[in-house]
């Protein structure tokens, strides 16, 4: 037994689950599988939790009615039920083996049999299963292979590459956050062989690979070696300022409200328009443009260097709103090595409870004075609202004075 594994009984849905459907059976039919058993074997903080188990999809199902517990069963031909408690998602696989593998999206066979479960997972380090006592099924020594910072492929890396090309993609990114060891040069010959099939996954699972990625935090750790360098900026064409993301050099705080938008930025804002091409090219929604686009808007050649003070802040608020001034405070305090932590924590609480005041001129002044409802006019109010944010919100006789002999 492990005992750090028992920590998943804290996890009161996760435990839930679990007794729900070994209920009534004469061995345990479910057992924690995946990603939450290696991060707890490190004590690393779990994020999502997944189950094994040997019952069919509509017998889990039919344990969950009786339980009433709520479900998505869409890809329950795939043998995967998702399940949400208290705003939590779990996921339940039944287990199986893979024939006619296209990508991720192979054919299954429903089985009994665990260890042709963990066959047809990717890695050593992944097909760890547990129970809530700690104890383990381990068929492939995964937990030696992460005690040793081993990042090692179940079966032949070729075949199982060629099987599902984005394997390359998770095998770098299991590398960078567990591995001790050099890259095995065999796996870098192996996606190399296949670096243009790599290239030419979807988009979407490009991008949201590269997303898992940079919120790792140790996405510094892939420019380090030339091949890989290589590798990711001729997948991911468009990236640069690779130093940006050696947060641990600046002993930069990656918060929660750090997200994969911020960090892409990292690698692609500057003073040009150049951000456009990456977005077009990886089909980015019209949120993430947009949020990148502001962000270069209000990058300047001093950002790196001069850290923005509050007021500057407050005003910027008004024409780009506090969502998209927070993001520039995120990355700002990330590229500027100046940005002290504690300043960063305060100027975000501060623009996050900032409130735009509203600028209102009546037109008929300037109606009086002679206007007509033209493109002047326009110019004048946008003047006039310039001079009212330069001077703290007000509006002086002289601000409409110079606008009217600016524009009439």
């Amino acid at each position: 037994m492990i005992s750090n594994l028992e920590k998943l009984n804290e996890n009161l849905g996760a435990k839930k689950i679990f007794h729900i459907l070994n209920k009534d059976e004469e061995d345990a039919v479910c057992l924690f599988v995946g990603g939450c058993v290696r991060d707890l074997l490190i004590n690393k903080e779990v994020s999502d939790i997944d189950f094994a188990t040997s019952l069919n999809p509509e017998k889990v199902k039919k344990k969950l009615n009786a339980s009433n517990i709520s479900y998505n069963d869409n890809f329950k031909n795939y043998g995967s039920i998702k399940i949400e408690i208290n705003n939590q998602f779990y996921e339940v696989n039944t287990l199986r083996k893979d024939f006619d593998e296209d990508g991720r999206h192979s054919s299954v066979i429903f089985t009994q049999d665990w260890r042709q479960d963990a066959l047809r997972r990717d890695f050593t380090i992944n097909s760890i299963y547990c129970d809530l006592n700690g104890r383990v099924y381990d068929p492939f020594k995964g937990i030696e292979d992460l005690k040793n910072g081993i990042i090692k492929f179940i079966g032949d890396p070729i075949k199982r590459i060629q099987q599902d090309h984005l394997r390359a993609l998770r095998y770098f990114r299991f590398f960078i956050q567990f591995s001790k060891v050099n890259y095995d040069e065999y796996i870098i010959s192996c996606i190399n062989k296949n670096q243009d099939k790599i290239g030419n996954l979807s988009k979407f699972k490009l991008i949201d690979e590269f997303k898992k990625i940079l919120l790792t935090g140790k996405a510094y750790k892939l420019f380090q070696n030339s091949f890989v360098k290589d590798f990711y900026l001729s997948i991911y064409k468009g990236i640069k300022y690779l130093t940006r993301l050696e947060f641990y050099r600046n002993k930069k705080v990656l918060s929660n409200d750090i997200d994969w938008v911020i960090l892409l930025s990292l690698l692609l804002i500057d003073q040009t328009k150049n951000f456009e091409r990456f977005v077009k090219d990886f089909q980015l929604s019209n949120d993430v443009k947009n949020r990148l686009s502001n962000l270069q808007m209000q990058f300047t050649f001093k950002t790196t260097d001069k850290i923005e003070k509050i007021d500057t802040l407050k005003k910027v608020v008004l024409k780009y709103g506090v969502p998209s001034v927070t993001d520039f405070i995120h990355f700002q305090y990330l590229i500027n090595d100046k940005y002290d932590y504690l300043l960063y924590e305060k100027n975000l609480n501060i623009i996050k409870k900032t409130t735009s005041p509203k600028f209102e001129f009546d037109i008929d002044i300037l109606k009086k004075r002679g206007f007509k409802e033209d493109k002047n006019i326009g110019y004048a109010l946008n003047f006039i609202k310039q001079r009212w944010l330069a001077n703290n919100y007000q509006i002086s006789d002289k601000d409409v004075d110079d606008a009217v002999q600016l524009f009439k």
